[in-house]
Order: C-alpha cells, then sequence, then structure tokens
C-alpha cells in the first residue's frame, strides 16, 4: 500500500524540483548583433566589415550603440568598399583607402529587433570606384536591435 502511495507522489516532486530549476537558473546573456564579413585578395584577407553591436557608441560622435568598421586588411595597392542594406534597402556604402591595417568607423543607421542587415565588403580602385570587385556578403536579423 505504501508503494502505490509514495508511487503517485514522485511524479509531482520532481514537477516542484524541476520548476524551482528553471525559476532559479541563471538569466540568458544579453543577445548581440555582432557580425562581420571579409573577402579574400591571393593569399590575405583583403577588407572586413564589422557590425558592431552592444558598443559605447562610435567612436569620435554618434550615441547609438550599432555601427560599421570598414577595414583594409592587405597590402594590395587596393582600397575596399563597404555597402550596406536595412530592409531591403541600401543605405549608403564607405570606402577606405588607407592602407592596410586602417579602419574607418562607420554609423549610418541604428538596427532595430527584427531589422534585417545585408553587409558587403569589396575591393575597389578609389573611392569612385561604385561596385568595387571581388566583393563578398552576409545577412543576419537582428535579435535585439
Amino acid at each position: 500500500m505504501k508503494v502505490q502511495h509514495l508511487a503517485w507522489k514522485l511524479p509531482i516532486a520532481f514537477a516542484v524540483a524541476a520548476g524551482t530549476l528553471v525559476a532559479t537558473g541563471s538569466p540568458a546573456a544579453a543577445a548581440n548583433d555582432d557580425h562581420y564579413v571579409s573577402n579574400w585578395s591571393g593569399n590575405c584577407q583583403a577588407g572586413r566589415l564589422d557590425f558592431v553591436d552592444h558598443g559605447e557608441g562610435a567612436p569620435g560622435g554618434g550615441t547609438n550603440d550599432d555601427y560599421f568598421v570598414v577595414r583594409d586588411t592587405c597590402a594590395n595597392g587596393d582600397g575596399v568598399k563597404a555597402r550596406v542594406y536595412l530592409n531591403g534597402v541600401v543605405m549608403g556604402s564607405k570606402y577606405n583607402g588607407g592602407g592596410s591595417g586602417t579602419s574607418i568607423i562607420w554609423d549610418p543607421f541604428q538596427v532595430y529587433e527584427n531589422d534585417v542587415v545585408k553587409m558587403e565588403i569589396c575591393e575597389a580602385n578609389g573611392p569612385t570606384d561604385y561596385l568595387g570587385f571581388n566583393c563578398n556578403d552576409t545577412t543576419f536579423r537582428s535579435i535585439d536591435g
């Protein structure tokens, strides 16, 4: 008789214990939308475009925490051009012709939750090379904006 009596109490005890674990678990980490895309020229990375979420704001000005870093990462004689799209609309481009190891902070817009961001990085023959060449891109949906 005691076995039957305990048998129906065990699922309840387990459910209570499981609920306690869920209730006392560690909080989820803050979402982070950081992304990057790079392209290659021969055996070196030609350029890289970083999206920085949860930053302190773009260095040198700006108060929003979403910005891009356009990096020229290869001494190949070409600059790099970044282009970004927000929800399917091109939001602009930024050229970095400063040479290998240089970065430009670019803060064109704020990203909100569920926005779709497409990032593209290309090699470019100067700032007037609108399309660039040897391009690579990535697209992501913002988790937290």
